[in-house]
């Protein structure tokens, strides 16, 4: 299991988020950010705006490649401006304990607790 991180144009979070749902796991977070590069720095990268969309997921690790190939495929992911992601590895968390979390998450959620 890994973390994925992706920072995205805020235009784009609902489509990345459908496709990192179709894995196995499915635990994701998103919260808006803005970043503070000079515009010398915004203009080298082609950023045009510093708002963007960080979103932290839950993957398995069979489900990054297939993630990545769909983030190219479908939305073009390599073209400068769409975004970043990245994966990192969790070692310290096993899948059991993913679940007892998703589970505890969910039933708060659910406004069981």
């Amino acid at each position: 299991m890994k973390l994925m991180v992706s920072v995205v144009p805020k235009d784009i979070i609902d489509d990345v988020c459908e496709i990192v749902a179709h894995g196995k796991i499915d635990y994701q977070t998103a919260f808006v950010a803005k970043g503070t590069a000079s515009s010398e720095i915004l203009e080298y990268f082609s950023l045009g705006e510093t708002e963007r969309n960080v979103i932290f997921s839950f993957v398995d690790d069979e489900d990054i490649p297939v993630i990545f190939k769909e983030l190219t495929e479908k939305l073009d992911f390599l073209r400068s401006g769409m975004g970043v992601a990245f994966t990192i590895p969790i070692d310290s968390i096993s899948k059991r304990v993913y679940q007892l979390f998703y589970q505890e998450t969910g039933e708060k959620q659910d406004g069981k607790q």
